[in-house]
């Protein structure tokens, strides 16, 4: 019973399984490694097709927005007054983003530089000096929102443009990444970049190990029948 127990002992650690273990460890954090990058790249294109990047352009929007700025959107928020939108405008033929006004179905109107929505003024504390405009009234269709810049003096709006309908309404803001956490459009350069390089080294790993791995796998094969060989000759020399 001893001499059994010791040979079995001695089988389940032979340089044999050893090597085997290696390459299980190692094939398996390769393994890990890759599902890891593959969950990081799926991640942030959901991000990016969910919650939109949008980079201040001009001064419209100050002073609550400087230009420059990096805004995140949220393409499924619930749009209320006075939020601030990223829109692709026709007329203009470009993204902007402006402040909501007016909802669909309400009465804006401007008078003596005053902004009234359904007859009553709105308070706007926001707006970086008094409005000088034109007066004008407008009543707003089913899918239509009055949309103007915080910069009021100095906004190309739905004063000019009309209103926005829905469909051109690509997201509402919901953090500014610059004010919030000093990220600036340098560091999204950088990040994508970054993105680049690691999905570039990740596709040439693959190919490269879909070549190499079948033939360290080979020589492994090799070296170990030649170590095998050469016991049973050593065996057959003791005989």
């Amino acid at each position: 019973m001893n001499e059994s127990d010791s040979i079995s002992e001695e089988n389940t650690s032979t340089p044999e399984t050893d090597n085997k273990n290696k390459k299980e460890k190692r094939f398996s954090l390769a393994d890990t490694l890759q599902f890891i990058f593959l969950l990081a790249v799926i991640a942030l294109i959901i991000f990016i097709r969910q919650m939109p990047l949008f980079t201040v352009d001009g001064h419209s929007m100050d002073h609550t927005y400087a230009h420059g700025d990096l805004l995140v959107g949220d393409k499924n928020a619930e749009i209320h007054s006075e939020d601030i939108l990223i829109i692709y405008s026709d007329v203009l033929s470009e993204h902007i983003v402006k402040r909501c006004i007016g909802l669909p179905g309400d009465k804006v109107k401007i008078k003596d530089n005053i902004v009234y929505v359904n007859g009553k003024q709105l308070k706007e504390d926001y707006i970086a000096e008094p409005m000088v405009t034109d007066d004008m009234s407008v009543t707003l269709g089913d899918d239509e929102y009055f949309v103007m810049g915080d910069n009021r003096n100095n906004s190309t709006d739905s004063r000019e443009i009309g209103p926005i309908p829905k469909d051109k309404i690509e997201a509402k803001v919901t953090h500014n990444l610059t004010k919030e956490y000093h990220i600036t459009t340098v560091h999204l350069k950088w990040f994508k970049r970054i993105v680049i390089i690691g999905a570039a080294c990740y596709i040439i790993l693959t190919i490269l190990g879909s070549f190499l791995v079948p033939l360290f796998h080979r020589s492994d094969e090799k070296h170990d029948g030649t170590a095998d060989n050469e016991d049973d000759s050593e065996n057959t020399d003791n005989i």
